[in-house]
């Protein structure tokens, strides 16, 4: 990506009016502001992947395009793009892998840390590829746990543990806080983990080229949902989250209110086509009928 095409998407997609002014006055604001933009603009989804069966030759064109359309796609284009995005501003990004508990593939995450945003050696994880509500960089200068941080629905909180390990975890009103994947704080509060990080393995992007094989592949194979069917996460309605999970015979739609309130309900294939074709214009009614003609669910 040049920095002209990174400040046209800038100023023509997220709406940042001169974002190099902006990053000379204050980058922490224009950072979040960025993290902000990129996820009420960008979907978290595997839509792309039904649409060709040679995902796992894309370079970083495709990445591009996708990126810059608006058709979004999972942690292994968007944190990617958005380092590189990053980078073209002026800031010093590098990458670290990590894993989502419960899902069969280790090493199946990768993220971002910019670096001495506030002063010489600070770290800040910066991870809009995900399907959760993250809109601002973390500062990782505590000891041992985070304050609370709250965006829609999800309050979320982090947890440092030997050798280099972050461990994101969450609370919600709709959330089972017990088994093997809960942690409690210092007061005694339980949280969900959400994502584990590994801070000491950096990474380029493109070993997970293979990542995005696996999964790919896991979706034609069946494997364990939702990789077996549809993933999307979206803002729509300025704060409001629109959350998918289709596989087998369920479609699921979730609609996260600002308040944090949930509705939820099942909905057909055809409602989720025509949902698609009225809300998300960047994909179009070519594209869309030809991924609901192959996709899996019903």
């Amino acid at each position: 990506m040049t920095r002209d095409e990174a400040l046209h998407f800038m100023k023509n997609k997220l709406n940042i009016s001169d974002p190099e002014t902006q990053f000379a006055k204050d980058k922490v604001e224009l950072l979040n502001r960025v993290i902000e933009r990129l996820k009420k603009t960008i979907p978290f989804t595997n839509l792309h992947s039904f649409m060709t069966t040679q995902l796992w030759d894309l370079d970083e064109y495709d990445l591009k395009r996708h990126m810059l359309s608006g058709e979004g796609g999972i942690c292994t284009w968007i944190n990617p793009f958005t380092k590189a995005l990053l980078e073209r501003l002026g800031y010093k990004v590098h990458h670290i892998c990590g894993y989502n508990p419960g899902v069969p593939i280790w090493d199946n995450h990768i993220s971002t840390i910019v670096e001495d945003l506030t002063h010489p050696g600070s770290l800040h994880l910066v991870d809009p590829g995900t399907r959760r509500p993250l809109n601002a960089a973390i500062p990782l200068d505590f000891e041992k746990e985070s304050p609370e941080y709250r965006f829609n629905f999800l309050t979320s909180k982090f947890f440092k543990e030997k050798g280099g390990r972050l461990i994101w975890c969450a609370r919600a009103s709709t959330m089972t806080l017990n088994g093997k994947y809960t942690m409690y704080d210092s007061e005694g509060k339980a949280w969900k983990k959400q994502l584990v990080y590994f801070m000491d393995e950096r990474r380029n992007w493109y070993p997970f080229i293979r990542i995005n094989a696996e999964f790919y592949r896991a979706v034609k194979d069946n494997m364990t949902p939702p990789f077996n069917g549809l993933v999307f996460f979206a803002y729509i309605d300025g704060d409001s989250i629109i959350n998918v999970l289709a596989y087998g015979d369920s479609i699921v739609k979730q609609l996260y209110k600002p308040d944090g309130s949930l509705e939820q309900g099942t909905i057909s294939k055809q409602e989720l086509l025509r949902f698609f074709k009225e809300r998300f214009p960047q994909y179009s009614n070519a594209a869309l009928d030809e991924v609901f003609s192959i996709c899996p669910f019903s």
